[in-house]
This record gives structure tokens, C-alpha cells and sequence, in this order.
């Protein structure tokens, strides 16, 4: 399970507790092999924003690509995960609302033994995660977040917690219940459901082919 030489962010930030984590889970978790991408497919019982007075925030966050103002139930989902230098992972996530489609855009690192999430445009959003194995599944909570723009690190006030559980479900697809909640609010936004997930033959640039 190595890509390039190197193990994915999801193995280096699990240690010793990666032999915890339900093999099925693995293909998702591990490296993606050269030449490939994982790419999921699956339908979300809910996703998008809980709290309306919210809305001009979560605009916002979308013209960056961080997350989206829509609420809906029984969402179309696609994710495509890619290997990028040094063992990032880059994903893009697409949700299908009725006469909207919304992509989020992320990339993980890990960085002096932290793992790094770098969200939307230009990964103008920051957030530090910690990554734990429960039950077989993978748990993973924000620890700090912070912006960065003009070359600058701006460290925010804990105005939010990010909460993600992925695991397997009982008919065999992926499961995973992301929240964000906000301190008196409780829980904003987030999304649930299950999708299938395989490595497919990565896709080469038009100047790449014959």
C-alpha cells in the first residue's frame, strides 16, 4: 500500500492503531497506487447547512470551495481522491442538489507529525485534525484552525469543531457522518450516507495523450 514511496497521510497519522482499522476500510485509508485514483459514488440521507441565519456565511464558504449553503436529503455524491507530491492526498467532492451542483476541495499532509487539512481555493482554510481508530472505524476531530492568505498564517478562535466518522456499513459501502458544530448553535452543517469506492486508471491531460 505505498505510492511513489511513500505511505498515505491516513497511515502515518494512524501509527501503530492502523491494524485497528476494518480491512475493508484499507483501500479507502491506504495509498492509492501510481497510475490510479480512488473514486466513490453513493447517495447522503442529509447534507448541507442546519441553521438558515447561517446562510451568507456558508455562501461564502462556497465561492472558496470549503463547504455549501444548500440543505437537502438524498444527495447525489462523488468523491475522487488523488496522490499528490510527497504523500498529500487531494480530494474533490461533489454534491448534487436540484438545479445545483456544489464541489468541495481539499488536500491532507502531514507536517512535523500533524495532520493537515487544507481546505478550498488555494487551501485559504486550515484545519488540524486528530485521527484516531474506533470500533474498526476511523475518527477524526479538529484540534485548531486557521486562514491563510497573502503568504500569512492567521490562527482562528475555536469558532467551530469538525467531527468525521467513517466506517463500514452493514451492506458492505462506506459510511460517513460528517458534523460541524458551533459553540450555543450546536450542530450547523454536515453531511451523512454511504457510497462505493475503487481505484480506477488515473485520468492523463490532454497534453499527455496521444
Amino acid at each position: 500500500m505505498f505510492s511513489n514511496g511513500f505511505r498515505s497521510v491516513y497511515e502515518r497519522a494512524l501509527g501503530d492503531e492502523l491494524d485497528a482499522l476494518d480491512p475493508r476500510l484499507r483501500a479507502y485509508f491506504g495509498a492509492i497506487p501510481d497510475g490510479c485514483r480512488g473514486v466513490g459514488a453513493g447517495v447522503f440521507d442529509s447534507a448541507g447547512l442546519r441553521i438558515r441565519l447561517l446562510r451568507p456565511v456558508f455562501a461564502l464558504l462556497a465561492r472558496w470551495g470549503i463547504a455549501f449553503p444548500e440543505s437537502g436529503a438524498d444527495v447525489l455524491f462523488e468523491i475522487e481522491n488523488t496522490p499528490g507530491a510527497e504523500g498529500t492526498l487531494r480530494a474533490t467532492r461533489t454534491f448534487h442538489f436540484p438545479g445545483r451542483t456544489r464541489v468541495m476541495r481539499d488536500e491532507l499532509r502531514m507536517v512535523d507529525g500533524r495532520l493537515i487539512d487544507h481546505l478550498g481555493v488555494r487551501g485559504i482554510l486550515e484545519v488540524v485534525l486528530d485521527a484516531s481508530v474506533s470500533e474498526g472505524g476511523l475518527r477524526m476531530e479538529s484540534r485548531s484552525l486557521a486562514l491563510r492568505a497573502a503568504g500569512r498564517r492567521i490562527p482562528l478562535p475555536p469558532v467551530a469543531k469538525v467531527a468525521l466518522e467513517e466506517r463500514t456499513a452493514d451492506d458492505g459501502m462506506q459510511h460517513v457522518d460528517v458534523r460541524i458544530r458551533m459553540p450555543l448553535l450546536g450542530e450547523v452543517y454536515g453531511y451523512r450516507g454511504t457510497f462505493a469506492y475503487a481505484m480506477q486508471p488515473a485520468v492523463r491531460p490532454l497534453s499527455a495523450r496521444a
